[in-house]
């Protein structure tokens, strides 16, 4: 099988998520054809196999699915292109066209575990420390909630009260589909706990309650990623980290499979959202997201921090995720009838501080 001839101007390959190591040692012996789906200044995705993989720009942040290049945008590269991979490196667009550099490729894995597993990320990664000195008490509910306030960005979740009718109107949507996944979070959270031991050796099973909650999700909002979307994802990385929360996470998931795997759902939602839903029912996230639910688990004084650069992701993506990520966390530490939630606090104030909504432009998803 030839090789690539690697010019001076080749992109390098910096850093990328484990999904691309099989792919890339398939490719010792037989190359691998696709073609660009979609295709952004900073973010260029291919798919193979049915599953997504995204090549990003310098300064890209791990997520699933990742490569990280050296490349400062991807200019000229169109959604059609003709990618070929080979194990020492990728092509787009043919002769002339961009070259890959794949041969002195690092690897991450964007995959998380609970409060007391490892940090996939590394310990200590500016700008704030994921693993601080000292005793670890988990922040209050309450301040979590005001950690979105003051980072927040645009959102879907709280329209602009002068915003056209149609924004309104899927704000208004948000608002209830919100709702009704929290009312069936909380007693999945209610339920598992008498019972963890128990309920651990089990299969994860989803309700009918929790099932139409996320039907009602899933799909709904505006931008490459639905907001809808964006809150599950959020919803399933701190039910992830959390020590106390694998029965919950797990009957998330499978409504969440369930749905995408159904006859109704399966183009319920885009090609990159149902990869980012699908990754995180693999406890796999955008490594900002991961830290900012981490912070939180672990008392971080830097959590804002955090939190600032989750709400970075993408135009609406890093927010509304937050969302899902604050109103779980409430759900998980103050069970029971009463408990303060992120909806106890003015939402409207979270985004319209931040100004007027925005469309998703690329792959910078949770």
């Amino acid at each position: 099988m030839p090789g690539i001839p690697f010019a001076s101007s080749a992109v390098l390959a910096v850093l990328a998520d484990e999904a691309w190591r099989p792919l890339i040692a398939s490719a010792r012996t037989e190359a691998r054809t696709t073609e660009v789906t979609t295709a952004f200044a900073h973010a260029v995705n291919l798919e193979l196999g049915g599953a997504q993989f995204t090549l990003l720009a310098a300064g890209g942040r791990p997520a699933p699915g990742a490569l990280i290049t050296d490349r400062s945008d991807f200019s000229g590269v169109r959604a059609g292109d003709r990618v070929v991979i080979r194990a020492e490196g990728l092509e787009i667009g043919g002769r002339g066209g961009l070259v890959v550099d794949l041969r002195g490729i690092g690897y991450f894995d964007s995959r998380v575990e609970s409060l007391a597993g490892r940090d996939p990320f590394g310990e200590g990664e500016p700008p704030y420390s994921i693993d601080p000195p000292g005793p670890r008490v988990r922040l209050d509910p309450r301040s979590v909630a005001g950690l979105l306030a003051e980072t927040a960005r645009p959102g879907s979740f709280v329209p602009a009260e002068n915003g056209p009718p149609f924004e309104r109107a899927v704000g208004a949507r948000l608002a209830i589909a919100r709702s009704a996944f929290g009312l069936a979070l909380a007693a999945e959270i209610r339920g598992a706990a008498p019972s963890a031991a128990r309920s651990a050796a089990r299969p994860p099973i989803a309700s009918p309650e929790l099932r139409r909650a996320v039907s009602e999700l899933v799909g709904l909002g505006i931008g490459l990623t639905p907001s809808g979307d964006d809150y599950l994802v959020g919803t399933l990385v701190v039910l992830s980290v959390h020590p106390d929360a694998e029965t919950a996470r797990g009957a998330v998931a499978v409504a969440v499979r369930e749905l995408l795997g159904s006859a109704d759902g399966r183009d319920r939602t885009t090609a990159v959202s149902r990869h980012f839903l699908l990754a995180a029912c693999e406890r796999a996230f955008h490594s900002d997201l991961a830290a900012a639910a981490r912070a939180v688990l672990l008392g971080d004084p830097a959590a804002r921090a955090a939190f600032a650069s989750a709400a970075a992701i993408g135009s609406t993506s890093g927010t509304d995720a937050l969302f899902g990520l604050v109103d779980a966390y409430a759900a998980l530490e103050t069970p029971g009838d009463g408990r303060p939630c992120a909806h106890d606090r003015p939402a409207e104030s979270v985004i319209l501080r931040a100004g007027s909504p925005a469309l998703d432009s690329e792959g910078g998803t949770p």
